[in-house]
């Protein structure tokens, strides 16, 4: 009897303490209602613990029921919650103002703490992509980011965007990115891009997207930081993330509009205005042979009151200023998005349509795009999440301009428009039956009109993309993930020539069909778990598979049949090209994170790829990273007080690189032709294909530090790196006698180094009052071309169109070097004269030049007042060298300023000649008297040159030879983006169902503050590939300005 009553005393006791405890669950998030991994949940006064796991999910057992709970986040504020009683508790942290200890996106999606990482990662959040009327939201980064070097063309909104990070990693290709959509990568590559034979540059993947979509982008540098993206990652990632429902409670609508205009911003700014139209001073006889208005060779503005043209008119001989700005009209661009958006505590959902319509500076160039996305969120039950996202792209581009030497570039039609000369006279473009009028007996240069009125190009593009995710969690430490995403697009071009069109005179019809669709399908499983009271680990590991196909068919039509019907039954001679690349890769990855009293942070992470562009034999590709970052001021009291924040930081990491499909075998195709019936195969391309290639592999190392300094109001990071890329891929030209053009191998070593500075402080900080942020980014890269193949002397990046000018990556020298003959020299650097009186020119090609910068920077002064907001950003680019055949032209045709030097004494000379010839005399007898342009050198025995010889010579034959004059220092500094945005008060709607409004003024590139690069902007190039540094018949620069609207109801 007495051992049951001491069983029974037993079960009572235990059934007491067992009541008196009590089990807490919720998540973790932030503002925003994104999940914070790795929050601690700590119960005050007592000892022990949790931590969140990858969705933000926390599980505890209290001693009562009354406890209160401390969570924290580092970058966020702490709080203290009672949980009176509630099973589930959700918490919701407010980031921290500080910047040091943010909160950012990471690879995979994962947000994770700014201090916890030992790279460097920069973040741009979403007002600062679409305050200032930008149709591509990626263009918006320029200036704003160190180490990332943004540029375009002046193909307009339409073109695509290079971004370049940490300098040149590969001889050829792009050097562009990864980039990943809301985690799943995303397809950028170029639809089509101009050659120094002209062509159009069709746009890339990520010009599409709608800006008022995106919530923040995050750039991923090193290789450490982009390891777990594998082979895709070699040129970094940028990781946008879309807004979501999840910080709106019940339901939300969202409007925002804008309206800009652009305008021409650059104009020729060193062209001449004293001489005409003609040549050697003289005007034209006739109608006849005034069929030249591109020779501005003619007599001076003062000498002549009217001219004859070559419609046999004689119209006034006088300077026309900006005689071809005419030609242009004001561009115009409005962009509206309304979104409906909406959350509780287990679901959200947001849909989006935007619409863009767009008229460019060129007539009839204009496009216009909707955008369609739905993202949603449920929390199915306490354990599984699921998430879906949705969109559709509907593109459609009128005119798109030509560029470099394209017939049709009306750029280049008007380029060297003589002074004299209206534009609109060009409207007369055609004859009565329809041929074409040539003005300038160039067959290779339209006029300009005749482009707008006889030839055309359409595009139109379809996206659908999507990805489905379920998250299930086992356990407050255990999680897992599946996720399958797909990118679809269908792209049409057509460009049409009419017949007559100079150079293809019997008319001529392009139609490409391309298809594009990438599969991502992944897997992951979380772990988290404390090891003792100080330590934490989180580990993961998944899976990943891609699948890419591409289909591609393009035709080409010569010799219409019936002109102006632009139908490929229209044409007698077909081609039809047909390609089907596909790749596949299959990865495995994983990482594990040991994180010591919120202070040591150390991550090891590692991928496999196997992919299908790589031989059997090395298909395989193994790299591992390593960081580790230290947050002293959790460590120690930092002396002196005024430093309240210093974290020390490093990175070691390696990241592989592929190829394209088909470079192991040759590929076939048929030729469209036929031989006694029977279809005629070709070998596809003309390059001889490799069996044993390698991978391409990237090592890297950084370190840096991130310091605060009075509370924050300055913060400070700095980072150093060193990478080093080897057996990159090219393919190499080889002799035509073996029967193709290149052969593909490794063949090359790159190493890029160098610092990357970011400096924001807060001078001014006024409670309630005047705030004043002010940020600095500065980086400075060195390249070196370490290696190439024995087969290889140097490696040609691009070719210009004239003066035989090609960019090059030489061993032992930096990517990007101009090469070209040179003006020869003797030991004094003198130039050497002829007998002739013309400069004479290296037997080879000589080093004239470097294409990339010596550092790139930006700066950012935001001033804020109440609901007040002005922001600038100053863009700057300092050296990096540019060939401007734009220039060259102008020189050549006697439209640049430098040209007048000699213009008077030769023409003198020249009027007499010809009166002689009037008066039947021999004009030969006339005297030259040294009259004339003397170019500035010594004769092969050291004396001066006195020679005087013909201005129009002497530059036509050193354009003709050699680059050196027409290359620029293509440094910039310019003010990139301009808003001034103003939120109106509450009470000053409080009775209409309005919970903001905001209106504003924005202006992009509004002002060029410095540039040493005449008559065009210093970001023209003809295309976004490796080849930057070439520039010829560039359209002129734009300006914009406008106005947008926010309203939120």
């Amino acid at each position: 009897m007495l051992k049951q009553l001491q069983v029974l005393l037993l079960l009572v006791c235990l059934s007491s303490a067992a009541s008196a405890q009590f089990k807490v669950e919720g998540d973790v998030r932030d503002t925003d209602g994104q999940p914070l991994v790795g929050a601690t949940i700590l119960i005050k006064g007592r000892p022990g613990g949790a931590s969140s796991n990858a969705n933000g999910h926390y599980s505890l057992t209290l001693p009562d029921k009354n406890s209160i709970l401390i969570i924290s986040f580092l970058g966020y504020e702490a709080q203290e919650v009672a949980v009176n009683g509630r099973a589930v508790l959700n918490i919701q942290l407010s980031a921290l103002e500080s910047e040091l200890r943010s909160v950012v996106v990471t690879a995979l999606g994962v947000k994770r703490q700014k201090s916890s990482l030992g790279y460097a990662v920069s973040e741009l959040a979403g007002k600062d992509v679409t305050g200032y009327g930008e149709t591509n939201p990626i263009s918006s980064l320029a200036g704003k980011m160190a180490g990332v070097q943004v540029s375009g063309n002046t193909a307009g909104p339409t073109g695509s965007t290079r971004i370049v990070i940490r300098g040149i990693r590969e001889l050829q290709g792009g050097n562009q990115p990864l980039y990943v959509i809301d985690g799943v990568p995303a397809v950028n590559g170029n639809m089509g891009a101009a050659t120094q034979w002209g062509g159009f540059d069709l746009g890339d993947g990520l010009s599409d997207l709608n800006p008022n979509d995106v919530e923040s982008i995050s750039v991923l540098k090193g290789a450490s930081a982009a390891a777990l993206y594998g082979s895709r990652a070699l040129n970094g990632v940028i990781l946008i993330t879309t807004k979501n429902g999840r910080s709106r409670k019940g339901l939300g609508i969202e409007l925002n509009s804008s309206l800009t205009v652009d305008k021409v911003s650059t104009k020729l700014d060193e062209a001449q205005t004293t001489y005409g139209q003609g040549s050697s001073g003289l005007p034209h006889r006739d109608a006849t042979t005034a069929n030249n208005i591109t020779s501005n060779w003619g007599p001076r503005f003062t000498d002549l009151d009217s001219i004859i043209q070559r419609d046999g008119t004689m119209r006034p001989y006088k300077y026309i200023p900006d005689n071809a700005e005419g030609f242009f009209r004001a561009g115009l661009t409005a962009m509206n998005t309304i979104s409906v958006s909406g959350g509780n505590e287990r679901s959200s959902l947001r849909a989006s349509y935007s619409n863009v319509s767009s008229r460019d500076i060129a007539p009839k160039s204009d496009f216009s795009r909707n955008n369609f996305s739905i993202r949603a969120e449920s929390k199915v039950t306490d354990k599984l999440t699921i998430e879906a996202k949705g969109s559709l792209m509907v593109e459609n581009v009128s005119n798109r301009p030509a560029l470099t030497d394209e017939v049709n570039n009306i750029g280049n039609g008007l380029l060297a428009l003589v002074g004299n000369f209206d534009q609109s006279w060009l409207q007369e473009y055609q004859n009565a039956d329809g041929s074409y009028i040539n003005y300038t007996g160039d067959q290779y240069r339209a006029n300009p009109y005749w482009t707008l009125n006889r030839t055309v190009n359409e595009s139109r593009k379809q996206r659908v993309g999507g990805s489905l995710m379920a998250t299930y969690t086992f356990s407050p430490q255990w999680s897992a993930s599946i996720n399958a995403g797909t990118d679809f697009y269908n792209f049409n071009f057509e460009n049409f020539l009419d017949k007559y069109t100079p150079a293809y005179d019997g008319g001529f019809l392009l139609l490409q069909d391309i298809k594009t669709k990438e599969d991502n399908y992944q897997a992951m499983v979380n772990f988290n778990t404390r090891l003792g009271k100080d330590l934490q680990l989180s580990v993961m590991a998944g899976g990943n598979i891609m699948k890419y196909n591409l289909k591609q068919i393009t035709t080409e039509g010569k010799e219409i049949i019936v002109p102006a019907k632009n139908l490929i039954s229209n044409f007698s001679q077909l081609r039809v090209i047909d390609a089907n690349p596909r790749k596949e890769i299959q990865s495995v990855f994983g990482s594990a994170q040991f994180n010591y009293k919120d202070a040591l942070y150390l991550t090891m992470q590692a991928r496999n790829d196997w992919s299908s562009t790589l031989p059997e034999a090395n298909h395989s590709y193994f790299y591992p990273s390593v960081d580790l970052s230290w947050v002293v001021s959790n460590s120690f009291k930092l002396e002196p007080g005024f430093v309240n924040y210093a974290k020390i930081r490093t990175a070691l990491g390696q990241v592989g690189g592929d190829t394209d499909p088909y470079q192991l075998a040759f590929a076939y195709s048929l030729t469209g032709l036929s031989l006694n019936g029977n279809p005629m195969g070709e070998v596809l391309g003309d390059i001889i294909p490799n069996a044993s290639l390698l991978p391409q592999r990237k090592t890297s190392f950084e370190i840096g530090t991130d310091i605060g300094l009075f509370n924050d109001r300055v913060g400070i990071d700095f980072t150093y790196y060193n990478e080093k890329t080897k057996d990159a891929i090219v393919t190499m030209p080889i002799p035509q006698t073996s029967g193709y053009g290149f052969a593909i191998l490794n063949a090359g070593t790159l190493r890029n180094s160098g610092v990357e500075i970011l400096i924001r402080t807060t001078p001014v900080r006024i409670p309630n009052g005047l705030r004043w942020d002010l940020s600095f980014n500065y980086a400075k890269n060195n390249n070196t071309i370490v290696a190439l193949s024995d087969e290889l002397a140097a490696y040609p990046v691009a070719e210009a169109r004239w003066a035989g000018a090609t960019i090059t990556a030489e061993k032992g020298k930096p990517f990007g070097t101009i090469i070209g003959l040179d003006f020869l020299r003797n030991d004094k650097g003198q130039r050497i004269i002829g007998s002739d009186g013309f400069p004479q020119f290296t037997d080879g090609p000589v080093e004239l030049g470097n294409t990339l910068p010596d550092w790139t920077g930006g700066i950012t002064n935001t001033f804020s007042w109440k609901g007040l907001e002005l922001k600038a950003v100053v863009d700057i680019r300092v050296g990096g060298d540019l060939f401007s055949m734009t220039n060259m032209t102008m020189y050549m045709k006697g439209k640049h300023a430098n040209t007048v030097e000699g213009r008077d004494s030769w023409n003198e000379y020249q009027q007499e000649r010809r009166a002689e010839e009037d008066a039947n005399r021999d004009p030969s007898l006339i005297p030259q008297n040294n009259r004339g342009y003397i170019a500035e050198g010594v004769l092969a025995d050291g004396s001066a040159n006195n020679k005087a010889i013909d201005p129009a010579q002497y530059w036509n034959r050193v354009g003709s030879a050699t680059p050196r004059p027409f290359i620029y220092d293509g440094g910039y500094v310019k003010l990139r983006d301009l808003g001034l945005n103003y939120t109106l008060p509450r009470n000053w709607h409080r009775k209409l169902p309005v919970q903001q409004i905001t209106v504003g003024a924005i202006g992009r590139n509004l002002w060029i503050i410095h540039k040493n690069t005449p008559n065009i902007d210093p970001e023209s190039n003809y295309n976004n590939g490796n080849g930057q540094g070439f520039e010829y018949g560039s359209l002129p620069g734009r300006k914009r300005y406008g106005f947008n609207v926010l309203i939120k109801l």
